[in-house]
């Protein structure tokens, strides 16, 4: 194991400790701490657990807003599983499996997150998930000229609609890691987009909108339109992760 690796795992044990305890604010300190880190080795691949502690870090934040003491129970032990798999990952980080498993935590998350009357009223239904995602990947490729808009909103309404679809309806794994890709897009987006108090101190970093951004954007529509293969879509997340 690499010093960078025995760092990460040391990351992954902060984080396993922050998510028993209920310090989910610390823990996706510690997520975000694990992508950083990995920028320091060569392996590629071993961000990617950053990334999901991250997701569940926020994801449990909200959970324990909002849930009563015995549904939260019951995710936050489906939570521990799973953070504690992402733990014992290190070293050989199969990325196929790593996918494999949080599409699965996901799904099982995800009934948490629905209210009482969605819980009664949806079903599964990845079909009608995957055509709309595609509607709304081909919305945000013929209004890109919004983005350099400052004050749009653009990107964090499709990628609500993208979360909402998926929260309630599931996804396969293959729309769910093109959601990831918009999330961790959004966030570069996040921060070249700079949106001050007044409306005349609103500014957007166009090259970088050209030379970043909208590259990104088309990539990820052409993941949409073909099979997609875990190994492409990684690398395209790792340079998002990386830049961000």
């Amino acid at each position: 194991m690499s010093k960078v690796e025995k760092v990460i795992g040391e990351d992954l044990k902060a984080a396993l400790e922050a998510f028993k305890a209920d310090e989910f604010n610390n823990m996706n300190i510690f997520a975000n701490r694990l992508m950083s880190n990995a920028i320091f080795g060569e392996n590629q691949k071993i961000f990617l657990p950053g990334f999901f502690l991250k997701d569940v870090a926020l994801t449990f934040a909200l959970l324990k807003a909002r849930k009563t003491p015995q549904p939260f129970a019951t995710a936050k032990a489906h939570g521990f599983s799973y953070v504690e798999s992402l733990g014992k990952s290190l070293p050989s980080l199969d990325e196929e499996q790593l996918w494999k498993d949080y599409h699965d935590f996901s799904n099982k998350i995800r009934k948490f997150e629905m209210n009482t009357w969605e819980e009664k009223s949806y079903s599964d239904n990845p079909k009608f998930t995957n055509e709309s995602f595609k509607w709304l990947l081909s919305y945000l490729n013929s209004h890109k000229e919004l983005l350099s808009d400052p004050s749009n909103f653009l990107l964090e309404g499709i990628i609500n609609e993208m979360v909402r679809i998926h929260k309630v309806h599931s996804t396969t794994l293959n729309d769910l890691v093109l959601l990831c890709l918009m999330i961790a897009l959004d966030r570069n987006y996040a921060y070249m987009r700079r949106v001050w108090d007044k409306p005349d101190m609103r500014i957007i970093d166009g090259r970088k909108l050209k030379e970043f951004i909208l590259p990104s954007i088309d990539q990820i529509i052409a993941m949409s339109n073909k099979e997609l293969k875990i190994k492409e879509a990684n690398a395209l997340l790792w340079n998002l992760v990386k830049t961000w």
